[in-house]
């Protein structure tokens, strides 16, 4: 049976992932696999009914998620840096002291 809106919303789905995909990628390996990734959900046969599409709905979901896990261990590398660095810098975060004697 086919559903025009199904397949709208199919269709809808399977571009907002591809546009994930290249938002998520921290570089152009992670992007390939990625983009890859979505290819191959969007190469599946369309759903043909409302509860089909909410499965592939929540399959597509979870693809982003995992893929914003790895963007995020990545980020958190990069601020345990940043924190190192102040850390080792702290004597120079230290703000000037200042008193109402000088104008």
């Amino acid at each position: 049976m086919f559903d025009p809106f199904v397949q709208a919303e199919w269709q809808e789905l399977c571009e907002r992932l591809n546009k994930c995909a290249k938002g998520i990628a921290r570089d152009s390996d992670k992007q390939a696999d990625f983009v890859q990734k979505t290819e191959k959900f969007a190469d599946q046969p369309a759903p043909e009914r409302y509860p089909e599409l909410l499965e592939r709905t929540a399959e597509a979901a979870r693809l982003a998620v995992e893929w914003q896990g790895t963007r995020n261990a990545a980020f958190a590398h990069d601020d345990a840096l940043v924190d190192e660095a102040g850390d080792e810098s702290f004597p120079a975060r230290d703000p000037p002291t200042f008193s109402h004697a000088h104008a």
